[in-house]
Parts: C-alpha cells; structure tokens; sequence
C-alpha cells in the first residue's frame, strides 16, 4: 500500500495544480479502473515483457508516448489526442482524482501549466504487448522540470514519477492509444512551488 499524499498542492500529469484552483466534480459511475501496481510488484509485474514480443509493435508504443511530452512541453494540448484515446480515464491523484475523457485531461493539463514551461524527460521503460497484439501495458519512468517565469525565473520544481499506462491498437490505421493511466510518484516535489502561482 502506497503512503497517503501530503496536503501540498498536488502535481497533476507532472503538472502542480493549485488546491485552490481546481473545482472536481464526481462521476456518477467510472469504467473499471486498474489499481497502481506497487513498487516493490514492478519488476515481476510485467512477464511478457522478458519475452520476444514484435518489435514493431514495440516501437510503434514508444514513439506514440514519446508524443506526449513533445505536446506537454511545446504547450500543444490537442496534440494528446496523438496519445490517448477519446474516452481516456487517468488517475492523476487528489485533488483531480479520476479525469474521464480526451476533452477534460486536455483542458486540465493546459491550465495547470499555464504559469511555467517544462521538460518532461522519459526514462526507464517496461512494454508488455498481450496476447492478440491489440493491447498492451506500459510502465514508464519521468522526470519533469518545471520552469518558473516572471518573477519566479531561474527557479523551478522537480518532479519524479512513473506512468503505468494501458494501450488499445485501433484498426485501419494501426494506431496504438493510452485508454488508461495511473500516475505514481516516486518521491516528494523539489523546489519552489510557488513557480506555479
């Protein structure tokens, strides 16, 4: 069981989104939701991962996630529809928790960002394609900097994290999208928060 977060305002996408800010309202009902695979699970939670998989299919998932902080970073949110699907539901903790749909997470994201500019780095990487090749799991390290501006320039916070991410591959064309997110930190925010104010 994961440690409850702290009362700070909560990093959101690797995003920090004022408390004071957000307003959540509740969805009557969620699609079934994967629970976040703890830590200490990680390196056995993945087994085809160790096998041949096809790595076209591999590449192709990379480089759709790799679309994600190219569009966080160049402040082009409708360029998540690259990586997520319409009906997107990611678990970004309190206080947003749930985010359903394409429209709220892209919405969500841009204001929270609105007050810096960042660099999300990717790093250690786990892709399990599932049987029928039109699935697959992700596990997939961050490393987010958030740039302050204005008076706040030259200071910034830091964020790590690990996406734990379902895929669905559409047909005609072949396209993998993100239908599921859990966002887990790794560790307390470092720096300034009132970068984001």
């Amino acid at each position: 069981m994961l440690p409850s977060p702290k009362p700070w305002p909560m990093l959101v996408g690797l995003l920090l989104i004022p408390q004071t800010t957000l307003a959540v309202t509740a969805e009557p009902t969620l699609p079934e939701f994967p629970t976040p695979i703890p830590p200490s699970s990680l390196p056995t939670a993945y087994p085809n991962s160790l096998t041949a998989q096809n790595p076209t299919l591999d590449l192709q998932i990379r480089n759709t996630l790799s679309h994600y902080p190219l569009a966080i970073d160049g402040k082009n949110f409708s360029a998540l529809s690259l990586v997520f699907t319409q009906d997107v539901v990611a678990n970004y903790s309190a206080p947003l928790g749930v985010l359903t749909g394409l429209a709220s997470l892209m919405s969500t994201l841009e204001t929270s960002l609105a007050p810096v500019r960042t660099q999300h780095a990717l790093s250690t990487e786990v892709i399990e394609i599932l049987e029928g090749e039109s699935t697959a799991r992700s596990l997939t390290y961050v490393t987010a900097t958030h740039f302050g501006m204005g008076a706040y320039y030259g200071q910034a916070v830091y964020a790590y994290a690990q996406y734990q991410d379902d895929w669905v591959r559409s047909c005609c064309p072949h396209e993998w999208r993100i239908k599921t997110r859990n966002q887990v930190y790794m560790g307390p925010l470092i720096g300034n928060l009132s970068v984001f104010t």
